[in-house]
């Protein structure tokens, strides 16, 4: 008996022994390592696409009228953005971005054109897993329809970022108005107070979908007897999709623009309903570096970007109502 139970405790001590032994001999799996954060990245992008502006008003001078003013045309832009970080927390981004639109003159058998170009920098504050606090500002040019010469126009304002899983919540406030005194007529200058809002969601890192909606809302003012100045609101909205090669620096992405500017009434013209619509269908290519995904670049690369309500293709600087065109005309 006292054999069987010491037989029994050595196989129980060997056994014991052994699986101690495997288990010091097993391997330590350890948690992949995090994704370096490069120091400075960015992109470049060019597109181009259709676009189609309307005007429509209803005016009071001496009876009552209505006149609408359609335009087709090809749009053709692009922008470049990069990002440096300073530290761990604080980063810096620099844009340039600039589009041109041909219309065609219905009637005619000419041409005229539009175009804006702004350049700008963004001091942010930022956890790429949580958060992006911060400041920004641009300067450029824009002009268009009705009027012979380009408007400088700078702008400022504060943005955010929120990050959970798969979204991005991107939020940006400020104020653009032209620099100086307008160039053109009877006009002072124009300026406008915007908000805009943008979601991302990730379907995967390098497949992305995204909406976007702004609101501004501003007055022209001018240097022309009692007239005082004219109110306008703007909205803007967009869809884009976009995918990367997952084996290259290279992204597509497609995107459907649309924008309208209300003029309010004003006691020199009465004018009634004047607005102007426009509607892109736009395809782009962009090339990413530094950054290996969509998702990447969306966290902590060039995130952020600039709307300008006076470089939008409704303002009155780019595609003005004809009340804007009458009152800004010199008079003799």
């Amino acid at each position: 008996m006292m054999l069987k139970q010491s037989f029994a405790g050595a196989f129980a001590f060997f056994a014991l022994a052994s699986a101690a032994q495997a288990a010091d001999l097993q391997p330590v799996l350890k948690a992949p390592a995090a994704e370096p954060q490069q120091q400075a990245t960015g992109y470049v992008e060019i597109y181009g696409g259709w676009a189609r502006t309307r005007s429509t008003e209803t005016f009071c001078y001496d009876g009552c009228y209505s006149d609408s003013f359609r335009a087709n045309g090809w749009a053709l832009g692009g922008a470049g953005r990069a990002n440096y970080w300073v530290t761990r927390d604080v980063s810096v981004q620099v844009d340039a971005q600039a589009e041109g639109t041909s219309y065609d003159f219905p009637g005619e058998g000419g041409r005229f054109s539009t175009h804006s170009y702004l350049v700008g920098g963004h001091w942010s504050w930022r956890n790429p897993q949580q958060y992006l606090f911060g400041l920004f500002g641009a300067a450029g040019d824009a002009g268009g329809f009705g009027f012979t010469d380009s408007q400088r126009h700078g702008l400022i304002g504060a943005e955010a970022q929120w990050y959970w899983s798969q979204f991005t919540l991107y939020v940006q406030g400020g104020y653009d108005s032209t620099l100086g005194t307008a160039s053109f007529g009877n006009v002072d200058s124009i300026n406008a107070w915007f908000i805009r809002g943008t979601g991302r969601y990730f379907i995967n890192p390098n497949f992305m979908i995204e909406a976007t909606g702004m609101y501004a809302s501003g007055d022209i003012d001018f240097n022309f007897g009692n007239v005082g100045s004219q109110g306008f609101q703007t909205w803007s909205w967009q869809v884009k999709g976009e995918w990367r090669f997952p084996t290259a620096p290279f992204s597509v992405f497609a995107k459907y623009q649309g924008s309208e500017t209300k003029y309010d009434n004003i006691v020199f013209f009465d004018t009634q309903d004047l607005k102007v619509r426009d509607h892109r269908v736009l395809l782009g290519l962009k090339l990413h570096m530094g950054d290996r995904t969509l998702q990447q670049t969306d966290r902590a690369g060039a995130t952020l970007d600039i709307m300008s309500p006076l470089a939008n293709p409704t303002s009155p600087v780019m595609f003005g109502g004809s009340t804007v065109g009458m009152i800004s005309a010199p008079v003799n």
